[in-house]
């Protein structure tokens, strides 16, 4: 599995500063997004993992990191993503917290079936604004 650093975009004035918030660019270690991703709700990311599980064209799951309690982190699009399972792709998006099928499928403009996704119900994910599926593994 590969996971890299997280970037996070905030609204800041170029100026880079640790874990505060309004900071331009942000680069932590790769392990404290895993390890508490409720800080990040709300937040744009950058992180580059591998696919785990692909939903349908506008969804699917990335490892998580293996110090970490999270086994993985959804992620949905309102463009198609052509990935496969093991590529290594790297997604900029959102974080969002509480995950409600119907809701982010309205929001999106997509059509999927709401039972693929009982598993994330109330769950984090990530609303992806691209997908880099060029990145080397």
């Amino acid at each position: 599995m590969l996971l890299s650093a997280v970037t996070v975009g905030g609204c800041g004035d170029g100026d880079t500063a640790g874990d505060e918030q309004g900071a331009d660019v942000e680069e932590i270690q790769e392990t404290s997004f895993w390890s508490d991703v409720d800080k990040w709700v709300g937040k744009k990311v950058t992180v580059s993992a591998d696919v785990n599980e692909v939903l349908n064209q506008h969804s699917f799951t990335l490892t998580g990191h293996p110090e970490s309690d999270v086994d993985e982190v959804l992620v949905v699009s309102a463009t198609t993503a052509d990935v496969t399972e093991g590529q290594t792709v790297k997604v900029t998006g959102t974080v969002k917290a509480g995950f409600n099928a119907e809701a982010v499928k309205k929001d999106l403009g997509v059509n999927w079936n709401d039972p693929l996704y009982k598993d994330w119900i109330d769950e984090h994910y990530l609303v992806a604004s691209s997908v880099d599926t060029t990145v080397n593994g």
